[in-house]
Formats: C-alpha cells, structure tokens, sequence
C-alpha cells in the first residue's frame, strides 16, 4: 500500500465552506481526526491508481482500462480536496498533505499474477467497500457538506471498483489458471481479514455518524454483508 502524507497546517487543499454546527470540542476533534484520514488515504490513493496506470501498461492493458484509470486518478484528487475540506472545518485550522513519501517499494509487481493480486485487494475489494461505506454514510449524514461528499465519493468509488473487476476479468481471461489460481486465492485472503470479532460502540461513536463517521459496529456489520452480497458472488461469477 502507498505511504500516507503527514498533515501539516496549510489552506491550499480547502473547497468546502464551513456548514458544521456547534459540536462539543471532543466530537469536533473527533470527527476533525476521520475526516484527515480520509483524506490521507484519498490523497495516497492518486499515487495508487497512477501507478496502476503504469502497471496496465507494463501487462499490455486495452486503452479503455488506461482511459478509466487515469479518469480515477483525477476522481481522488478531488475526493483529499473534499476531505481535507472537511477535516480543516472541524479542526477550525487549515489541513493538508505534506509531500507523498515514494519510494521504489511503491514501484513493485508488474507482472500480470502480480498486477491482478493487487487489484483484487485494493479494487475489487477495497473499492467496493470504499463505495458502499460512502453511500450509508450519506445516508446517515444530517451535515449537508458531508452528505454531498459521501454521494460524490459513492459515485466515483463504484466506478473505480467496476474498473478493478473489469481489469481481472480482462487478466483471468489472459492468463488462464496461474491466474486464476492466484486471484482465488487473493480473494479469500483479503475476505479474511474481515472476519474479525464485532466491535463494541458507543453512544459517542453513533452521534458522529450525523458528521459522516461511522461506527465501528456499523462497518463490521456492512463489511460482512458487502462479502455475502456482493463480493462472493461476484467472485464465483468471474472464476466460474
């Protein structure tokens, strides 16, 4: 996975304007300490999808899957905008990324067991979840400015999760049974990891889901029935 940026203070990554209400000081930092990681992991993840640009082109990709993954490339640089937006309203202080530690451990895997391994755990998978964690949060949202950008991250994300599962199609049909093999085995290694024990919550915890945090308890339980609806079954239908 690509390195997070560290956050100093600076303005230059701030859209939103301020639309929070008054939040007692722990929930604000609380909410303020989400949304700046999401947009690390929403700024990390530009360096993520141009290096599977460059990945597409190393195992002969079609221009369709080159076009789309630079599309999501620009998608997440505007999602950290969004985020970091959101982190500097709640911290009342500006938020943004430090410089994005790259080094050659972020240029690996280009063969095309390698490129689809990857592919299921950080598309398939993680945008999948990415994309529905997004569209229940909007859903729980009462924040207007966080609710606009859940349902932008929504739309975006499960266009990115079709582009990973388009890309393994493409890859198991290439490369036959290592593949294949590979790819089976990526998915329920990554699956596993979501069968972990539920978290306790907190009333704490179910107050900031207004301001787009969702509990613990809340992902656990969306996790697995994202695995039972939509991963497993997807994943027998492309491995049938």
């Amino acid at each position: 996975m690509t390195a997070l940026a560290a956050l100093p203070t600076r303005d230059n990554w701030r859209e939103l304007e301020s639309s929070s209400k008054a939040l007692p000081e722990n929930a604000r930092r609380s909410i303020a300490e989400h949304w700046a990681r999401a947009a690390q992991m929403e700024h990390a993840s530009v360096a993520a999808f141009s290096r599977f640009s460059l990945q597409l082109l190393a195992v002969g990709a079609p221009p369709s899957l080159l076009e789309d993954a630079h599309r999501a490339a620009l998608d997440e640089i505007k999602h950290a905008e969004l985020c970091f937006s959101l982190a500097t309203i709640y911290a009342g202080r500006s938020v943004g990324p430090a410089p994005l530690p790259v080094d050659e451990r972020a240029l690996c895997g280009w063969d095309l067991v390698s490129v689809a391994v990857g592919t299921v755990e950080e598309g398939c998978v993680g945008e999948t979840i990415a994309a529905l964690d997004a569209r229940t949060s909007a859903e729980l949202a009462q924040d207007e400015a966080v609710r606009s950008v859940q349902l932008r991250i929504y739309e975006d994300e499960s266009r990115h999760a079709e582009l990973a599962w388009r890309f393994v199609r493409w890859a198991v049909k290439l490369g036959g049974a290592p593949v294949r093999d590979a790819v089976r085995e990526a998915f329920e290694r990554t699956m596993a990891r979501f069968g972990r024990a539920t978290p306790l919550e907190s009333i704490h915890e179910q107050r900031l889901e207004a301001h787009g945090v969702l509990s613990g308890r809340r992902r656990h339980t969306l996790r697995a029935q994202i695995m039972h609806e939509v991963i497993r079954p997807t994943v027998a239908g492309l491995l049938a």
